[in-house]
């Protein structure tokens, strides 16, 4: 493999949190200090990976606040993970409902987080990129940025905006929710409601 290819390959690579072993033998999840819903997963819960009936891995990634934010805090919640770029138009139309969507549902157990992956210049998105996106769309969920490349290895040649839905036990319900438009991710959240 050609050192370039080789090298672009390793800083792609996911780093994501897996909740560690004490030595004890004991699994420990450490909860994030912010300000959104916390729930803890159950003892042992193991990410298997990004296909539809695993359970996605946990990761930790910086809001809009600059706070630090972990999947798993949304344990038993219904979740749309929307992956997006700054941009990307078709991910700016959806972002223009992401509030009312996930406000509508917020009381039945769900949450809205946006995965924002690059800015305008195809780099990780700062805390004031993140605000930018959260004030113009008036979006008041989780807009994260994706520092991790976690959209390098879910969104695929399929392009952005890549939408999953996660279920209250972090197994991954649909892939890919489509078409992608509002209408489309109202039903898949009341369905799995």
């Amino acid at each position: 493999m050609p050192f370039p290819l080789l090298a672009l390959l390793v800083a792609c690579t996911p780093h994501l949190y897996s909740p560690p072993d004490t030595g004890s033998g004991e699994w420990s999840w450490d909860a994030p200090d912010n300000g959104w819903s916390m729930g803890e997963p159950p003892q042992g819960l193991e990410g298997d990976g990004w296909h539809v009936g695993d359970v996605v891995p946990d990761f930790r990634l910086m809001d809009q606040f600059g706070a630090e934010v972990s999947l798993w805090q949304f344990y038993g919640q219904v979740i749309v993970l929307d992956h997006s770029t700054y941009w990307c138009a078709v991910c700016q139309t959806l972002a223009q409902d992401v509030d009312e969507t996930w406000l509508e549902f917020a009381d039945d157990g769900f949450m809205y987080i946006t995965l924002l992956s690059q800015d305008n210049e195809g780099a990780v998105p700062t805390v004031d990129v993140l605000q930018s996106w959260a004030d113009y769309f008036g979006i008041t969920a989780p807009v994260l940025a994706d520092d991790a490349g976690i959209a390098a290895q879910v969104v695929g040649a399929e392009g952005f905006p890549r939408l999953q839905l996660i279920g209250r036990d972090m197994r991954l319900l649909n892939d890919q929710i489509v078409p992608t438009d509002d209408a489309q991710i109202r039903t898949e959240v009341q369905a799995a409601l």
